[in-house]
């Protein structure tokens, strides 16, 4: 397990043991190409943290509430995962074993079984700084307080902590990856822009989303963030 603070999303029960062979196949150096199930697990993985996270939510607000702001930023979500789709698609024609070796070690050490209600459930965990953690859980309590009516600074933390996440789970094995210049510089503009509207639809709900609705996003936000030593 790893040590607080951190956070842990649910992802799909195989995938531990799928990366786990993967991996295996990748270490004992196989002549086989692994590209294509790498690039599969590692999309279908990036797709279920981004529902988990903010898709779900959205779309439960969305359905809760009609408004508009959540039917742009549900759309937005939607926009990132065929993104995704589509750019490590592309990219995939560029996975040899050799370089997909660290990657895949690298996303091996992100995975565990985490024990949870209804019994023990893969997980993708990593790291936070415990500056973030404390403000995570300053933010949680403000959204529960029946006084707080501005979620802007809610969704300010929440920025950060996808800052934090593209690190262990985009930029290191992106930079493992040894991309050539062209390719490099691609995925840094795609992931630039694609951020930034992103982050331009978050920061519009924290204007939108009404005060009734602040205590069940803080309780979807809770159950990611392990910061009991913090």
């Amino acid at each position: 397990m790893p040590t607080p603070p951190y956070i842990a999303c649910r992802v799909s029960d195989t995938l531990p043991d799928e990366i786990a062979v993967l991996n295996d196949h990748l270490q004992r150096g196989s002549k086989n190409s692994q590209a294509k199930l790498a690039g599969r697990l590692i999309t279908d993985a990036s797709c279920d943290i981004i529902d988990a996270f903010f898709g779900n939510i959205i779309k439960q607000m969305l359905d809760e509430t009609g408004e508009e702001g959540f039917r742009e930023a549900h759309g937005v979500i939607e926009d990132i995962k065929g993104k995704t789709r589509h750019y490590l698609g592309w990219i995939t024609g560029f996975f040899s074993n050799e370089r997909l070796a660290p990657v895949v070690a690298h996303y091996q050490t992100l995975i565990v079984r985490m024990s949870t209600v209804d019994g023990p459930h893969a997980h993708l965990c990593f790291a936070i700084s415990e500056a973030l953690a404390r403000d995570s859980v300053a933010s949680l309590v403000n959204l529960r307080d029946p006084a707080t009516t501005d979620l802007r600074p809610g969704v300010e933390v929440l920025i950060r902590v996808i800052d934090e996440a593209l690190q262990p789970l985009l930029f290191v094995p992106k930079q493992r990856m040894k991309f050539n210049f062209v390719v490099d510089k691609t995925l840094n503009g795609v992931i630039s822009v694609t951020m930034a509207l992103a982050y331009r639809s978050f920061r519009k709900l924290g204007t939108q989303l009404p005060p009734e609705h602040f205590s069940v996003v803080a309780d979807h936000l809770e159950q990611f963030f392990h910061a009991e030593k913090v």
